[in-house]
């Protein structure tokens, strides 16, 4: 009789320790899974920042190899943060910032070694897109801190289709990059008028590009960037982003960018 009860004890407990054993499994996948600890998948995030990464059209004026390391047959490289959005946890912020060995100095001079242009994506959820998300708006920087600083904001009509993966057409998930200085911009009319009437964009040709998630300051993904085009420059640590070209000239910290609100786009 005992040897039965125990029995009956032994398999119910069995039972219950697989449980824990399977959720706790469950719960460390979970957990690794959101490497960067932000609250979002990882693989969630990298879809999202590669899905809705626009085109990106450039003037016939650009300066041959102003655009490196972009070229028609070698995809550039653009780096994302990716996190629930300060403004509205319920929204995904993207902020991008797309890289140039150099920033060829169309007018005023001003050439310098390196370049980080920055613009960014709000999300909204969003059942009936195939990721889950639509476009919900974007924003656009140029020049920042100077005194031709300007920004574009534009809501995107919850769009699941905006963005170069997504589906969405050259004309319509677009932003325009000002000739040899990159300055970004979401209408051709802000860009002309844009730097005092000195930039100039037009639809004269796109160029690929990988984007790449660089996860949060706390939670790297990536910092060092000499296998991203970029040998010994960083995303995070606070080193002045010069191309890989000449120290004594640079574009700032990339770090700035990425860790900066005032670039996010809207979340209301």
């Amino acid at each position: 009789m005992k040897r039965h009860l125990l029995r009956g004890l032994i398999a119910p407990l069995l039972i219950v320790l697989a449980m824990v054993t399977g959720l706790a499994g469950q719960a460390h996948a979970q957990v690794a899974a959101d490497g960067d600890g932000d609250g979002l998948e990882d693989t969630l995030e990298d879809t999202l920042a590669t899905q809705f990464f626009p085109w990106i059209w450039f003037d016939s004026g650009e300066d041959s190899g102003c655009a490196d390391p972009a070229t028609s047959s070698n995809p550039g490289t653009a780096l994302a943060r990716v996190r629930p959005h300060p403004g509205d946890p319920g929204k995904i912020a993207i902020l991008y910032t797309v890289l140039y060995r150099q920033d060829c100095g169309d007018w005023f001079g001003g050439s310098h070694s390196g370049d980080v242009e920055p613009f960014a994506v709000t999300l909204t959820p969003q059942v009936n897109c195939p990721t889950g998300y639509a476009a919900f708006a974007l924003k656009t920087t140029a020049h920042e801190g100077t005194a031709f600083e300007h920004t574009d904001e534009r809501l995107l009509g919850n769009d699941c289709n905006w963005g170069r993966a997504a589906g969405g057409s050259p004309q319509v998930a677009r932003i325009y990059s000002a000739e040899n200085k990159h300055g970004n911009y979401a209408s051709l009319d802000s860009c002309e008028s844009g730097a005092a009437g000195n930039d100039h964009c037009s639809e004269s040709f796109t160029l690929p590009y990988t984007v790449f998630n660089v996860g949060e300051d706390g939670a790297r993904r990536i910092d060092e960037l000499s296998a991203y085009q970029f040998p010994g420059e960083y995303a995070w640590t606070p080193v002045p982003f010069s191309g890989s070209l000449d120290r004594g000239s640079d574009a700032g910290m990339i770090r700035t960018k990425l860790v900066s609100d005032g670039l996010l786009a809207r979340a209301a």
